[in-house]
């Protein structure tokens, strides 16, 4: 379709150079070269931009109190009775990925307890905290 509307166009800039004048044709050709132009160029910002990707969805856990990431984790607490007074450790958002591969491999799937991330991990606290007077964790 499109090499039969090039055919066209150029018979028709062909017909009006040849039974107008070639000034004519001239200035005929540069406005449809320019349209040309402007519509490829169109065409390219359109096509050469992909879309988005979609973020990964999170994997699925295993094991009892295990906590799995595809990214990074600041903070986790698996363990019973801790009483958190600093701040979660900042993570850069482009830090690497931890050594080991990726969080998609199943054969890395946490057991009870167990943290692992994508990225990096700062703190991972997953025993429990000990027991004070009279005061019992609940497993």
């Amino acid at each position: 379709m499109t090499a039969g509307l090039c055919a066209i166009v150029m018979l028709g800039l062909v017909a009006v150079a040849v039974f107008v004048d070639l000034d004519t044709g001239d200035r005929v050709a540069s406005i449809i070269g320019a349209a040309a132009g402007l519509a490829g160029l169109a065409l390219a910002l359109r096509q050469g931009t992909p879309p988005a990707p979609a973020p990964p969805a999170a994997p699925p856990v295993s094991g009892a109190r295990s906590v799995r990431a595809g990214g990074s984790i600041g903070r986790a607490v698996t363990g019973d009775g801790h009483t958190l007074t600093h701040p979660s450790p900042t993570i850069p958002p482009d830090s690497a990925p931890a050594p080991g591969g990726t969080s998609d491999a199943v054969p890395g799937v946490p057991g009870e307890r167990g943290v692992e991330a994508g990225g990096s991990i700062g703190e991972a606290i997953t025993g429990d905290a000990p027991k004070q007077d009279g005061q019992q964790n609940q497993p």
